[in-house]
């Protein structure tokens, strides 16, 4: 009875053995599965000068990246810079690839500087845009340069 219920063991045993090994093959697929979100880099950097092109310092620089789902669009925020005493500034960040962004220059520091008005620019991106594409998740990297023109408050 011991040398029936060992061989049967050893028969079930081998059974399972090759359909484990079968399943796990065809469930395999040539290639490696990737797994994640593409990507880009992108540079947005530049000058805020007022009208008499003098540079303007402590303006804050925000960056909205445009995203579309769905039936709808909206803009997400970057965390926003703020312009050197040069009235320069250089805002870098990963997102999701877009074809859109608006950059927004405002006034934060009230008088110090003067009073500047608020000024936006949207910037279109084409896949010409997107430099590096490795072809997988990451999309490419986009440099943007850009020059604001901030023109003074009008007194209240």
């Amino acid at each position: 009875m011991k040398k029936i219920s060992t061989s049967i063991q050893k028969s079930v045993n081998w059974l399972l053995t090759g359909i484990l090994t079968l399943l796990g093959f065809s469930s395999c697929e040539p290639g490696a599965a990737m797994y994640g979100t593409p990507y880009a880099n992108f540079t947005i950097k530049g000058k805020v000068v007022n009208e008499e092109s003098i540079p303007v310092p402590d303006i804050e620089i925000k960056c909205l990246v445009e995203y579309h789902g769905d039936n709808r669009s909206w803009f997400d925020t970057i965390p926003a810079v703020s312009t050197s005493a040069a009235g320069t500034f250089h805002c870098q960040f990963e997102e999701f690839p877009t074809n859109k962004l608006r950059i927004i220059a405002t006034d934060i520091d009230g008088p110090r500087n003067g009073s500047y008005e608020k000024d936006s620019a949207d910037l279109t991106l084409t896949g010409n845009d997107y430099k590096g594409n490795k072809g997988n998740w990451f999309k490419g990297s986009v440099e943007k340069e850009i020059k604001f023109n901030l023109k003074r408050k009008e007194k209240e």
